[in-house]
C-alpha cells in the first residue's frame, strides 16, 4: 500500500515556508552575531584585538598608515617630481610602519583606537549623528617617527609626522549614520528573522507529505543559505572598503571588518557543513526506507 500524497496546496505552502526559512535563517545568524559583538564595547574590542597579532592584517594597517603619511606630506595630487618622491617615501615609511605594527605598542594602540571607534558608532548613537568615524592611530606617531629618523638620510625630503596624519577616517558621516540606524533596529531584525526562520522550518515540515524528505530539503536549503551568507560577507567587506574615501581608509576598514566578522564566517562555514551532513543523513534514511518498503510491497 503506497503512502498518501499530500494535497498540492499543502506541498506548495511547504515549499514556500521552506524558502522563507532559508532566507530568514542567515539574517537571524547575522543579527544574532551582531547583537553579541556590536552591542557591547568589550566584546567588540575583544573581537578585533587579534588584528594586532595577525601578520596579514598588520600589513594592511601598515599600508593604511603609509598611504596616510605620504598623502599628508605630498598632497592628494602630487606633481611628477613628487610622484617619484612618493615612491621612495612609500618604501621607507612602509618599512617603518611594518616594524611599528609588529611591536607591542601597536596592540595597545589598536585596542584603544577601536574602543574609541565603537564609542563613535554604537555607544554614542544619540550624540554621534552626522559625524564621521575615525580610527585614531596617532599614539604610534612617536615610534614611527623614530624609525623614519633612523634612515632619514635616504629620504628626498624632510618628513615630520603629525598626530593628525595617523587619524584615518574609515566611514564618512553618511555611511556612519547608516550603520547607526542599522544598530538601532538590530534587536527588531533579530526577533523577526528568528521567528520567521523557526516558523518557516516547522510549517515546511508539518505541511509536507513526506516529512523525511522535507527535513532533507530543509537542511540542504539551510546549507545553501549559509554558503550564500559567506559570499555575502565577502562582498559586503569589499563594498564597505569601496565606500571609503581613500586607500588608507579602505585598508583600515577592511582590516576591521575582516577581524570583526571572522567568528561569523567560521559559524557560517560550520552551519553549512552541519546542514549538508544532516541533509545527507536524511537522504540516506529516505533511501533506506524505500529499500525496505519495496520488498514489502512486492510480497503483497
Amino acid at each position: 500500500m503506497s503512502r498518501r500524497r499530500s494535497p498540492i496546496w499543502k506541498s506548495a505552502l511547504s515549499i514556500l515556508f521552506l524558502v522563507l526559512c532559508c532566507l530568514a535563517a542567515p539574517v537571524a545568524l547575522i543579527a544574532g552575531w551582531a547583537r553579541t559583538i556590536l552591542l557591547d564595547q568589550d566584546d567588540y574590542v575583544q573581537a578585533v584585538s587579534p588584528v594586532a597579532d595577525d601578520v596579514q592584517i598588520q600589513y594592511l594597517v601598515a599600508d593604511a598608515v603609509t598611504d596616510q603619511v605620504v598623502t599628508a606630506t605630498l598632497g592628494e595630487t602630487p606633481t611628477a617630481t613628487q610622484a617619484v618622491q612618493a615612491k621612495l617615501l612609500s618604501q621607507v615609511v612602509g618599512s617603518a610602519a611594518r616594524e611599528v605594527v609588529g611591536s607591542p605598542i601597536f596592540a595597545t594602540t589598536w585596542r584603544q583606537a577601536n574602543a574609541d571607534l565603537y564609542t563613535a558608532v554604537a555607544a554614542g548613537i544619540s550624540a554621534g549623528w552626522g559625524e564621521p568615524v575615525v580610527l585614531d592611530l596617532s599614539p604610534i606617531a612617536t615610534e614611527l617617527q623614530a624609525q623614519i629618523d633612523a634612515v632619514s638620510d635616504t629620504l628626498p625630503i624632510e618628513l615630520e609626522i603629525a598626530p593628525e596624519d595617523l587619524r584615518v577616517q574609515v566611514l564618512d558621516a553618511a555611511n556612519a549614520d547608516t550603520v547607526r540606524r542599522a544598530l538601532q533596529n538590530l534587536d527588531r531584525a533579530f526577533i523577526i528573522s528568528t521567528a520567521v526562520a523557526l516558523l518557516g522550518a516547522a510549517l515546511s515540515i508539518v505541511l509536507a507529505g513526506d516529512r523525511l524528505r522535507a527535513l532533507m530539503r530543509l537542511c540542504f536549503g539551510l546549507a545553501i543559505g549559509a554558503t550564500l551568507l559567506i559570499a555575502t560577507l565577502l562582498l559586503a567587506q569589499g563594498w564597505a572598503a569601496g565606500q571609503s574615501g581613500n586607500q588608507a581608509s579602505a585598508v583600515a576598514l577592511e582590516a576591521i571588518v575582516d577581524s570583526a566578522t571572522q567568528g561569523l564566517r567560521i559559524a557560517s562555514i560550520a552551519a553549512a557543513a552541519i546542514s549538508l551532513l544532516l541533509a545527507a543523513l536524511f537522504a540516506g534514511l529516505g533511501a533506506l526506507r524505500g529499500s525496505v518498503s519495496r520488498p514489502s510491497l512486492a510480497g503483497q
